[in-house]
């Protein structure tokens, strides 16, 4: 096989790359197998990939979220938002958002912060804490220092925020 009779087939879909050469035939059946293969599995694992709407998720938590010049600030009366954890909940979510915003230079609270933010007493804080780490959904990722995973927003958008904020709200 001389280079003139060679096909070389490189193949993006997302953030997969690869790359065939040979024979055209050999190319366009190599080709047609790793189609056959891969993407039918790439499209289930994507559909398995929980990840957060950034998007989304400010406009669900917009009337309840606000970024001032001072920093993000809750908007609600606490009674409104349904018990320590949601409270807890929100404000991660808050920090959250100011990190992927660039308005934070981190996306974690210590437990001073949230005893602070909350006005809540250490030992309920520590216990909400504890419930929400073995829900999956906050992780404590230093020496008092809590983070909302992936699972918390979507727990808090699925089953928090619609008792919270109604829709049409």
């Amino acid at each position: 096989m001389g280079l003139e009779d060679r096909l070389e087939l490189s193949v993006r879909y997302r953030d997969m790359e690869v790359k065939f050469s040979g024979t055209p035939d050999d190319v366009i059946r190599s080709f047609l197998g790793f189609m056959g293969r891969i993407l039918p599995a790439y499209e289930l694992m994507s559909e398995l990939t929980l990840t957060v709407d950034l998007e989304r998720l400010m406009r669900a938590v917009a009337g309840l979220i606000a970024f001032t010049p001072e920093g993000p600030v809750i908007t609600v009366p606490r009674e409104k938002l349904g018990g320590e954890r949601n409270v807890i909940l929100l404000h991660l979510i808050k920090a959250f958002l100011g990190y992927q915003t660039g308005k934070l230079d981190r996306d974690t609270l210590s437990t001073a912060e949230l005893l602070s933010l909350t006005g809540s007493k250490p030992g309920t804080v520590a216990a909400r804490l504890s419930e929400l780490t073995n829900l999956g959904w906050v992780e404590r990722v230093g020496r008092g220092e809590y983070r909302i995973t992936t699972l918390g927003v979507k727990s808090f958008m699925d089953d928090i925020l619609p008792k919270i904020k109604p829709k049409g709200e």
